[in-house]
């Protein structure tokens, strides 16, 4: 499985439960629950041939967004002492490495994040001195650097999960994609709640988002909605 496949996984995981968790009221539309009632058996298929308990994966998944996370949110603190000290200095290529949007770090890949962090954390180290009176003391970027390091160990992590426990990686790819043909077509009957539940429909879209840039991470699903009255 690739990145986007670990992410429909992660997604589909937390669809399961929300369909068995909202089953009566999804009973409101006979179409919607006989396109739900298909999704249970296809991730089972799934979930045999990747040959680990689901929740593990989806855990490794939310564990890794967490400590990314955390990484994006301390990295301005060493980005702006670094530039600087680089426009003080001249130091035009430190400039560069140090020049850096939150928006460029958040759309960054698993791996270019992690190598991008560790070369700004390097130059750190390389300025420790002219950082100190910036606050960010020796301890102080070993705190930071920390973030990285953790970050670091989960790129691939759910990767190496999935491919560890499964005996073929090509037949986990055709069942994802039989189940990600149900998913969608169980989209369909589920916009009528727009109207009849909108609670409900709100909690399936939060549940469909799992994984997707910009949506939830996790078990996003939470509990039964209630129908609306």
């Amino acid at each position: 499985m690739d990145a986007r496949e670990e992410k429909q996984y992660a997604m589909t995981t937390v669809l399961v439960k929300f369909v068995a968790d909202n089953a009566e009221a999804i009973g409101a539309s006979e179409v919607a629950a006989a396109e739900a009632a298909d999704i249970a058996p296809a991730y089972q298929l799934l979930t045999t041939a990747v040959g680990t308990a689901p929740l593990s994966t989806a855990a490794v998944t939310q564990r890794a967004a967490d400590l990314r996370a955390e990484l994006l949110d301390v990295l301005p603190a060493v980005l702006g002492p670094l530039r600087s000290i680089a426009t003080k200095t001249n130091d035009t290529p430190l400039l560069a490495r140090a020049t850096l949007s939150s928006t460029q770090l958040r759309n960054m890949k698993p791996e270019e994040l992690r190598d991008v962090a560790a070369g700004l954390f390097h130059d750190a180290d390389a300025h420790a001195k002219a950082l100190a009176p910036y606050g960010l003391s020796v301890p102080t970027l070993a705190l930071l650097r920390g973030k990285q390091t953790a970050f670091a160990a989960t790129v691939r992590g759910t990767s190496s999960l999935i491919d560890q426990r499964s005996e073929g990686n090509q037949s986990a790819s055709d069942l994802l994609l039989v189940l990600m043909q149900q998913v969608y077509e169980l989209d369909k009957p589920m916009a009528v709640f727009r109207f009849l539940n909108k609670p409900l429909y709100r909690a399936y879209k939060k549940a469909r988002r799992v994984g997707s840039t910009g949506g939830g991470q996790g078990s996003a699903a939470g509990p039964a909605v209630p129908p609306n009255v």
